[in-house]
């Protein structure tokens, strides 16, 4: 275990002397490279492109459902995540109960998952399918909303705090202030 330990600091002191000594820039030989021997440039065919939602976005999105919630004078909880269900930007206004947390993040997880509002699982339970209450990491829970750009998923909004309405109205607009940026 030892020699690995001494091996990494070695590592780590020739990369940084290299870094230092501008061998490792954009043009070095390790960027310029190319495929690994053996390997191809893959087909663009074969590559999915995808938009995120920015930390940067997921901020504004945040502020701008905090100032909606304090207009209202509600106490809640805001998650948003990226399109995989990642947590991006959270807040837990002072007030709002300790439950909020982890239900808004569920929320907008689900309607990342699902692709569409959380109140599509919540519906789908509710109408005589309980198993779909055992699929791992969903919230069946009204208050979440996928955040789209040109009819794609980008990331999604979880509210916490409010009645079942009122979480889902805050979700929407904030979902739909993505739009004004």
């Amino acid at each position: 275990m030892r020699w690995v330990l001494k091996a990494l600091r070695r590592a780590v002191c020739i990369l940084a002397a290299l870094a230092a000594g501008g061998a490792l820039t954009a043009n070095s030989a390790f960027a310029q490279a190319g495929p690994a021997p053996g390997g191809a440039r893959m087909p663009a065919e074969h590559v999915n492109v995808v938009h995120e939602l920015s930390l940067s976005a997921a901020q504004k999105l945040l502020a701008k459902g905090l100032g909606i919630a304090a207009e209202r004078n509600l106490k809640l909880a805001i998650a948003v995540v990226d399109r995989a269900g990642h947590q991006l930007a959270f807040a837990r206004m002072d007030g709002a109960a300790i439950v909020t947390v982890e239900v808004a993040i569920g929320k907008a997880r689900t309607a990342a998952f699902l692709k569409a509002p959380s109140k599509l699982f919540e519906d789908m339970i509710n109408s005589g399918k309980p198993s779909m209450a055992t699929v791992p990491g969903l919230l069946p829970l009204e208050g979440g909303m996928p955040v789209l750009l040109d009819g794609e998923v980008i990331g999604a909004v979880g509210v916490s705090g409010g009645t079942d309405e009122n979480d889902q109205e805050i979700a929407t607009l904030i979902a739909k202030l993505f739009a004004e940026f």
